[in-house]
């Protein structure tokens, strides 16, 4: 008598086994594919940032622009007790002289002098970095291209960089989407030319993304 041909069927547990393996090569393949191919606003927002970066340091210490010379405290309560203006860092106003070229409104190149310090770190970065069309900043991040003070090449927009504060600092928008200020990260400059990402930002639900991009940046090419 011949023997009967039987095929053989997969267990359950090996049925679910393969499922299993087959799960984790695929998670294991879109983290290939992610690394390859990055969030794009996360490209484009570290890029921005650490442009941004690098452009405040020269600004600061460009003596073209603000006066090198660090005072202690007690010669700046002297000075500003005897009414003496003080160029110092980005709690003043920069030299009458120190000029920043810019696109106005009509598509020409402009040089702006005799700058406020509330508007001094916004025109500054604009002549820094690579921006197209017209800058303005002249008030916080309401005239412009769509509401920005100034746009890059990339199309990153900037808001909010006009509006220095008394004590220096300043928390410019950087938004990879060029959408609104709303939209975008807070970028938080102080007096003495150092650059953050803060954790939080009021009115900014996803700024904790952008904290997060700073803390993990090796997909960032």
């Amino acid at each position: 008598m011949d023997k009967m041909n039987f095929k053989k069927a997969f267990t359950l547990a090996e049925t679910l086994l393969t499922i299993m393996i087959i799960g984790i090569l695929v998670a294991l393949m879109l983290r290939a594919i992610n690394r390859i191919n990055p969030d794009k606003d996360k490209v484009l927002f570290i890029k921005a940032y650490h442009a941004t970066e690098a452009a405040i340091g020269n600004i600061i210490n460009d003596p073209t622009k603000y006066d090198p010379t660090y005072l202690t405290d007690d010669e700046i309560d002297s000075a500003e007790s005897e009414g003496t203006e003080l160029n110092l860092d980005f709690r003043f106003k920069p030299y009458p002289d120190a000029t920043a070229s810019i696109t106005n409104a009509n598509g020409e190149q402009q040089e702006i002098k005799n700058i406020s310090q509330s508007q001094a770190v916004c025109y500054f970065l604009a002549d820094q970095l690579n921006t197209v069309g017209a800058v303005k900043c002249t008030s916080n991040g309401t005239e412009g291209i769509d509401g920005a003070n100034f746009r890059l090449s990339n199309g990153v927009c900037f808001y909010n960089w006009s509006g220095v504060k008394s004590n220096g600092s300043v928390d410019g928008v950087i938004d990879p989407t060029c959408t609104s200020a709303s939209e975008g990260y807070v970028v938080r400059v102080f007096y003495d030319g150092k650059v953050t990402v803060p954790e939080t930002a009021t009115g900014h639900s996803n700024q904790s993304k952008a904290y997060g991009w700073l803390q993990n940046q090796t997909d960032v090419k």
